[in-house]
């Protein structure tokens, strides 16, 4: 009986230190650090239990990078127009007879920043945990993005920027109009944002085939390729400043690109440096 007892222990103990090694790893990732590795040896499961955790390990790293590095921003974001309001708050305090339209003007464009901030944190998390509510319905597509543009022309009319359309016949599509109007609404702030100095923004409506196509041009100092890979992403900055736009949060074109995938679209951009850019979307459009 006594050998195939040490057989047995043996074959324990072969399975058993590996699996010792990579739970002592486990809880080392439990407490939050996110260098844990995990060298699996021996049977083939325990080196696929091994490689699959050394993944999961390097997917906690990237989220929890992420996670600080919006909290930063989001952090910036939130403190610039709040130190704006109270500037202005305490000035108009102690000198209640100098209060001017400019300071409240000043006031209210900062809370709109920070109701602006908010939002969009808040439908980049439904989005995330899908919870977000659509309304799909059939509209006409070319008759709101003019409608949306036209506000948009009239926002940014005293400080010297154009924005012209192109397009042929009505388009309708099947969507939530809000969300898509939205997205474009991003893509119309990220240009003027990034714009250049001639302060000429153009929008394209196409249609090919089944789909509609909208792109947004600007002609200001454009993305790089090293960038364009990255450049939906969360709090992406081309340059690693923050730039401030009218009312951007620097969650725009992550929100324009969640829209278009619920909707089961596509978007991209084309651009060179120095030579601006075009951002694109692509929806199914409906035979009315």
């Amino acid at each position: 009986h006594s050998f195939p007892t040490l057989i047995a222990v043996a074959i324990s103990a072969r399975i058993s230190r590996p699996i010792e090694e990579i739970n002592k790893s486990a809880k080392i990732l439990a407490s939050g650090c996110y260098d844990a590795t995990f060298e699996g040896h021996g049977f083939l499961e325990i080196r696929e239990l091994s490689d699959t955790l050394n993944i999961a390990a390097s997917e906690l790293s990237k989220v929890e990078k992420l996670r600080k590095e919006l909290m930063a921003n989001i952090s910036h974001d939130l403190r610039t127009p709040l130190a704006l309001i109270y500037s202005y708050a305490e000035m108009m305090h102690d000198f209640p007879d100098e209060i001017s339209a400019e300071q409240t003007e000043i006031i209210m464009k900062e809370v709109e920043r920070l109701n602006s901030l908010v939002k969009d944190v808040m439908d980049v998390s439904r989005m995330e945990t899908g919870t977000i509510e659509m309304n799909r319905e059939l509209y006409n597509l070319t008759h709101s993005l003019k409608g949306t543009i036209m506000r948009m022309a009239e926002l940014v009319k005293k400080d010297g920027y154009t924005i012209n359309f192109e397009s042929e016949d009505d388009v309708f599509v099947v969507a939530d109009e809000v969300k898509i109007t939205q997205a474009f609404y991003n893509l119309l702030l990220n240009a003027i944002t990034h714009g250049g100095s001639d302060k000429n923004v153009t929008v394209r409506q196409s249609v090919s085939g089944d789909f509609v196509k909208i792109e947004v041009e600007d002609s200001g100092e454009g993305i790089t390729g090293e960038d364009l890979p990255h450049i939906w992403d969360r709090y992406y900055k081309v340059d690693k400043k923050h730039r401030r736009g009218i009312t951007g949060t620097g969650l725009g074109l992550s929100i324009v690109k969640k829209i278009v995938d619920i909707h089961e679209g596509s978007c991209g951009v084309e651009s060179e440096p120095g030579k601006g850019s075009i951002f694109w979307i692509m929806l199914k459009a409906k035979q009315k």
